[in-house]
C-alpha cells in the first residue's frame, strides 16, 4: 500500500497509557469487585506527587526491586479508638530483629508481648513493696512460747518424753495450740475439736497427748505374790489408736513425727496403709501387729472389709486430721462406714488397765465450715473445742452475738508479708521467670520457693520449660556442617539410650510389682524425671535445682521426689499442685509462689501456709489477671487478722520485670522489654520445633482453662471464664494460637465448631429415625448388615458394568 502522506498527531500528555480493563467469566460480584480494585488503583496513579521526586523514586526502586515499599508496622485500635504502640516502638528494636530462627533463614515472627494488654483498674500504690519492708514486722502468731513458763514437762508429759523432744527434736517450749492441747486431752476422757491457724504444730498437738496416753498403758500392776509387776504392752497388744488424713504425702509426714516420737517409747509401733502401696505388705505389717495405724480412708475401709487380721476391737482413739479436706474430697461415706464398724466390732472389756472405756474423737481442722460441722455431729460427742488463745473464742461469741462473723473463721500467719501482681495473660510466663530470676539472684537470700499451678498437665509442661538447656548458638550457612551432623547423631543416640534405660527401669518396676519383694524402689529410679538442674534460672554463683508434684505420679515417685525436695541442701523450686499444700511440713520455704489463684479462699491459706511456720518469717505472691480478678484482693485481706491495707500489699508487674531481665542485659546494650521477648520468642520457637513439647503445652493449656471453670461458686465472680482472652492466654504456655475443641462448660465454642456439632447431631437423628421401624435391641445383627454393606459398597466400586 503506498503511502499518502498523512501524519496522525495525537497528544498523549505526560502520563502513560492505560486502556480501560474488561472482566469477563466468572460471577458479577466478582467482576464488580475486581473492576472497583481496578479503578481505584488508576485514580491512585493519577493523583499528584506531594512527597516528593524523591520518595517517589524509591518507592519505584523497591518496586523494581521485587519488594514490597518499607512502611511502618500497623497499629492496633484499642476499645476508646486511639492506637496501641507496636512492639518495635515499645522495645526500640525494628520487629524484624530478635524474630529470625535460630537454624536457617525462616519466615519472620513479630512478638506482640507489650502490645494491646489490659490495664489494671485498681490503682498502683506507689513504693508499696518498700513501705511493707520499712515497717515493723508483726509479731508471730504461730511461734513456740518463749516466756519460759510453759514446758513440756509443767504440761503434764513425762519426764521421759520432754527430755526426747529437747535433746533428740529440738523441741524446748511448745506452741499456743500446743499447749491448750495437751492439758485438755491430758486430764479429760472427751472428745475434743482442735482449730488453730496453718503451721502453729497441730500435728504434735493430737500426737503427744496420744503418745502420752499410750506410754501410760504399757506400766499397769498386778498383785501377785503381794508385789507389783510391770506387764508392758507391745506390738501383739492391739490397735489402740487410728488417725486418718486426706492424702498421701501427710499421711507420710504423720508416720515420720510420730516415728520420731516413738524412739522414747520402743516397745509402741506405729505403721501406714494408704493408697498406692501393696495390699500384700500392708496385710503382712497389720499381721505383724501396730498399736497406732496411719492410713487414708479409702484404704482403711477397704482392709476393714477385706483384711480378716486387722483387729479395731481395742481402738480407743480416733483422729480425723484435716477434716475440711477430708470432706471436700468425698470421704463422708468412708468416714461413716469406718466410725459404724468400729462401734460395731468394740469390745467394750479388756484386760489393759488405764485403757478409756469408750472411743475418744479428735477432730482437727483449720475452719468451721458447714461441712466440718458435720463431720463434727457424725464423729463427736460433748466435744470440747481447742483454739490456741482464749481470747479467740471470746472474740467469736462477740462476733456470733452481735459483730458480722468472719468466713473464714481462721487467718494466715501475722508475720507472713502476702502481696499480689496484676499481670496481663501474655506477661505471665515471662514474669514468673522474671520474679524466680530475681529472686535467686544472689545465693542464700531464699533457699526454697514453692510454684503452685492449677493443673498436672501444667506442672509437667513449665518444669520442662524451666529445665530446657539453652539453645545454642546457630551454625551460619557456611559453617562446619560436618560438626552439626555429628552433634544431631550424638543427641539421637543420646535420646535411645535414654528412652532404653527408662523402658527398663519400667519393666523392672513392673516385675517387681508382680513379685512378693516388700522393698522400695530405689531412689534413682523414682527420681526419674521429677528433679533437674534449672539453667534458667541458676547463674554463675548460684545453682538452682528444679522438682515437680502431682497426683498423676506413682506414689513412689511422689515420696521419693518429696523427700529430696525436704532433704535438698542447694537451692530449689517446687512446682507443684494442691496436692502439697495441705499439711506439709516443708523446712526452709521462704517464699510461695501462687501462679494460678486457688479454687478457694481456704485453699489459698493453705498454699501460703507452707511458709512462715512455726514463727519463721515467710512471703507469698499471686498472680491475677487485670478485670475482675482484682476483686479477689478483698478475699486476700480477709485471711489476717487486721484486715487492713497493710496486710497485703501490691508488687508492680513491671517492676518484676525489670528486675528479672533488667540485670544483665543492660551491660549488654537491651533492654528488658526486649530481653522478655527474646525469652518469649525463644519458648515458642523451642515449642513449635519439639513435637512432644507442642502436645504437652496443648494439653497444659486446655486443662488451665478446664480447672479454671472449677472455682467455688461464692468466688466465680472473680473468675468468669467468659472474661478469659484465650489468644492472650496461649502465650503463656508457648503457643501463638489458641488450641481448638476445648470442652469447658459455659466456654462459646467456635463457628466452625458449632456447625460441625450441628450436622453431627442432625446425622445422628436421621440414622435414629431410619433405625425406629426395626427392633432395637437386636445391635448384632445391625452391626452384621453394616459390616456387610461396607463390604459390598467396596466390590460395586471395582465392577465394570
Amino acid at each position: 500500500m503506498a503511502d499518502d502522506g498523512m501524519l496522525m498527531n495525537f497528544d498523549v500528555g505526560d502520563g502513560i497509557i492505560s486502556s480501560q480493563q474488561k472482566f469477563r467469566g466468572g460471577k458479577w460480584k466478582d467482576r464488580l469487585v475486581a473492576k472497583k480494585i481496578a479503578d481505584h488503583r488508576h485514580k491512585k496513579s493519577q493523583q499528584p506527587n506531594t512527597a516528593g521526586d524523591n520518595s517517589q523514586a524509591a518507592r519505584r526502586e523497591d518496586r523494581d526491586h521485587g519488594g514490597a515499599p518499607n512502611r511502618p508496622p500497623k497499629r492496633q485500635r484499642l476499645n476508646n479508638g486511639d492506637f496501641q504502640p507496636s512492639s518495635a516502638t515499645i522495645t526500640g528494636t525494628p520487629n524484624n530483629a530478635s524474630s529470625r530462627y535460630a537454624n536457617g533463614p525462616q519466615r519472620e515472627v513479630i512478638s506482640s508481648l507489650f502490645s494491646y494488654n489490659p490495664v489494671a483498674t485498681t490503682a498502683s500504690p506507689t513504693d508499696a513493696t518498700a513501705a511493707q519492708d520499712d515497717s515493723e514486722a508483726p509479731k508471730a502468731s504461730n511461734a513456740p512460747l518463749v516466756d519460759g513458763i510453759d514446758t513440756f514437762t509443767s504440761l503434764g508429759l513425762s519426764p521421759e518424753l520432754a527430755a526426747h523432744l529437747l535433746t533428740k527434736l529440738n523441741l524446748k517450749n511448745p506452741t499456743a495450740i500446743q499447749k491448750s492441747s495437751i492439758t485438755q486431752l491430758l486430764k479429760e476422757n472427751c472428745d475434743g475439736f482442735i482449730q488453730a491457724e496453718t503451721g502453729s504444730g497441730k500435728t504434735l498437738a493430737y500426737l503427744l497427748p496420744l503418745v502420752q496416753r499410750l506410754m501410760d498403758l504399757s506400766g499397769p500392776k498386778s498383785a501377785e505374790g503381794g508385789q507389783g509387776s510391770s506387764t508392758p504392752i507391745h506390738r501383739d497388744s492391739g490397735l489402740f489408736a487410728i488417725i486418718l488424713a486426706p492424702t498421701r504425702e501427710l499421711c507420710k509426714q504423720i508416720s515420720v513425727v510420730l516415728d520420731g516420737l516413738l524412739n522414747c517409747a520402743h516397745w509402741l509401733v506405729a505403721g501406714t496403709v494408704i493408697g498406692g502401696e501393696k495390699k500384700k505388705s500392708e496385710k503382712a505389717r497389720l499381721r505383724k501387729g501396730l498399736n497406732i495405724l496411719v492410713a487414708t480412708p479409702g484404704r482403711l475401709a477397704d482392709h476393714l472389709d477385706n483384711t480378716q487380721v486387722l483387729d479395731v476391737g481395742l481402738v480407743r482413739w480416733l483422729v480425723l486430721d484435716e477434716g475440711d479436706r477430708l470432706m471436700e474430697l468425698g470421704f463422708e461415706e468412708e468416714i461413716q462406714g469406718i466410725i459404724k464398724k468400729l462401734d460395731s466390732k468394740r469390745r467394750p472389756t479388756s484386760k489393759i488397765a488405764n485403757l478409756p472405756s469408750r472411743r475418744l474423737t479428735i477432730l482437727c481442722s483449720a475452719t468451721l465450715k458447714m461441712n466440718v460441722q458435720r463431720l463434727g455431729e457424725m464423729s463427736l460427742k460433748d466435744a470440747v473445742h481447742i483454739q490456741a488463745d482464749p481470747a479467740d473464742e471470746a472474740e467469736e461469741n462477740a462476733s456470733e452475738t452481735g459483730g458480722a462473723q468472719k468466713d473464714s473463721e481462721f487467718s494466715a500467719p501475722a508475720q507472713l508479708k502476702q502481696s499480689f501482681a496484676i499481670v496481663a495473660s501474655k506477661l505471665r510466663l515471662v514474669a514468673l521467670t522474671a520474679l524466680l530470676k530475681s529472686t535467686f539472684a544472689r545465693k542464700g537470700t531464699v533457699m526454697k520457693a514453692i510454684v503452685f499451678v492449677s493443673c498436672a498437665d501444667s506442672v509437667d509442661y513449665h518444669f520442662e520449660v524451666f529445665s530446657r538447656k539453652p539453645n545454642k548458638p546457630a551454625i551460619d550457612e557456611g559453617g562446619d556442617k560436618e560438626k552439626k551432623e555429628k552433634r544431631e547423631k550424638k543427641e539421637k543416640k543420646e535420646k535411645r539410650e535414654r528412652k532404653g534405660k527408662e523402658d527398663k527401669e519400667e519393666n523392672d518396676e513392673k516385675e517387681e510389682e508382680g513379685s512378693d519383694s516388700e522393698e522400695a524402689p530405689a531412689p534413682n529410679a523414682s527420681l526419674q524425671g521429677t528433679v533437674a538442674q534449672c539453667p534458667t534460672l541458676s547463674n554463675p554463683t548460684n545453682s538452682v535445682v528444679l522438682h515437680k508434684l502431682h497426683g498423676s505420679l506413682p506414689q513412689h515417685v511422689r515420696t521419693a521426689t518429696l523427700a529430696a525436695f525436704a532433704k535438698q541442701k542447694d537451692t530449689s523450686v517446687l512446682i507443684c499442685t494442691d496436692v502439697a499444700s495441705r499439711g506439709l511440713d516443708l523446712p526452709n520455704v521462704d517464699f510461695v509462689i501462687e501462679y494460678d489463684p486457688a479454687f478457694s479462699a481456704d485453699d489459698h491459706l493453705h498454699r501460703i501456709g507452707r511458709t512462715a511456720r512455726l514463727g519463721r518469717d515467710g512471703r507469698a505472691l499471686i498472680f491475677l489477671l487485670p478485670g475482675s480478678e482484682e476483686g479477689y484482693i478483698k478475699v486476700l485481706k480477709r485471711g489476717y487478722r487486721d484486715d487492713n491495707d497493710k496486710a497485703v500489699t501490691r508488687s508492680d508487674a513491671n517492676d518484676i520485670l525489670k528486675r528479672g531481665f533488667g540485670r544483665n542485659n543492660n551491660a549488654a546494650g537491651k533492654g528488658w522489654e526486649e530481653a522478655a521477648t527474646e525469652f518469649q520468642l525463644d519458648i515458642e520457637r523451642w515449642t513449635l520445633d519439639n513435637p512432644t513439647i507442642l502436645e504437652m503445652a496443648r494439653r497444659a493449656f486446655q486443662s488451665h482453662i478446664r480447672a479454671y471453670a472449677t472455682h467455688i461458686a461464692s468466688e466465680r465472680e472473680f473468675f468468669n471464664i467468659k472474661d478469659l482472652h484465650l489468644g492472650h492466654l496461649a502465650k503463656g504456655f508457648g503457643l501463638r494460637d489458641r488450641p481448638t475443641k476445648i470442652n469447658v462448660p459455659g466456654l462459646r465454642t467456635g463457628k466452625e465448631e458449632t456447625t460441625k456439632a450441628f450436622k453431627a447431631n442432625r446425622a445422628i437423628g436421621a440414622g435414629d429415625k431410619k433405625n425406629d421401624s426395626g427392633p432395637s435391641n437386636d445391635s448384632a445383627a445391625q452391626r452384621m448388615r453394616k459390616k456387610m454393606r461396607e463390604h459390598m459398597t467396596a466390590a460395586n466400586e471395582f465392577n465394570i458394568a
